[in-house]
This record gives C-alpha cells, structure tokens and sequence, in this order.
C-alpha cells in the first residue's frame, strides 16, 4: 500500500509541475505577443498602415519611410513633408523609402552618433533600408 501512495504522490508532482511549465511556457508567449511595440517618429508626421505584400507610394512633396509595425503586422508608412530632423524609435528591420520630394531635395539617414548612413536623392525607386541602425532621418 505504501509503494502505492508513493506512486501517485510521484505522478501527481510531476503532473502539478508539467501544468506549471506549460503555463508559463503560455503566459510568456503572451507576454512577448503583447509587449511588441509600434515604431514612432518625432516630431509627430503623418502615417498610413499599408498591408504586408504592398509596397509604399510617396505623394509628391515627401520623402515616405515605410517600416514593420509588429502590432498591426502590417507595414507603417511616415509621410515627411516638413523639412526637420525627425528621430526614430522602435524602427527595427528592413523597410523601404521613398524621394517624392520636390526641387531636387535630398533625404539622410543619421546613425546613433549623428554619422550618416545613407542618402537618399529624389527617384520613385523603393529601395530597402535596414532601419537597425538608424537613428534620425532628415528628409532636406
């Protein structure tokens, strides 16, 4: 009889323990589901969700940057029309821009330490961009 209750006292551990790794194991699934955050830009300027497969258009007059915005999982295009100094946050993977912009302007990306990575003339070509290492992006 002893052996026994041995027995199930064993399977029943193992059991309480199984069903607190699958439940934690679900709760950190969800929690990295849940802290994904969306891609931003400052100053604030205009965006428009565009879905995964699509590639952006540019008005005339903006320089557009199109990055993944995990929450949505669907592309989030920025139109920067005003010229400034725009700092990026949460922009991570590869993307696509645009030149639409008007008088032969020039858009730059800024790297972390203000180095330039890349330039971008005015073309309706999309070329892709790894945002990883951008920091700010000047759009004249």
């Amino acid at each position: 009889m002893r052996t026994k209750r041995s027995l199930l006292g064993a399977v029943g551990t193992m059991t309480l323990v199984l069903a607190s790794v699958l439940a934690s194991g679900t709760a950190q699934a969800a929690s990295s589901a849940a802290s994904a955050v969306a891609p931003t830009i400052s100053p604030a300027a205009d965006s428009r969700l565009v879905p995964a497969g699509s590639h952006i258009t540019c008005d005339t007059g903006n320089f557009c940057a199109g990055v993944w915005d995990p929450t949505v999982n669907q592309w989030r295009v920025f139109f920067l029309y005003h010229c400034n100094r725009y700092h990026l946050s949460n922009w991570q993977g590869t993307g696509e821009v645009v030149n639409s912009q008007t008088d032969n302007a020039q858009a730059t990306t800024y790297g972390q330490n203000g180095n330039v990575i890349q330039t971008f003339p005015v073309s309706t070509d999309a070329p892709d961009v790894d945002w990883d290492p951008v920091w700010s992006i000047r759009n004249c």
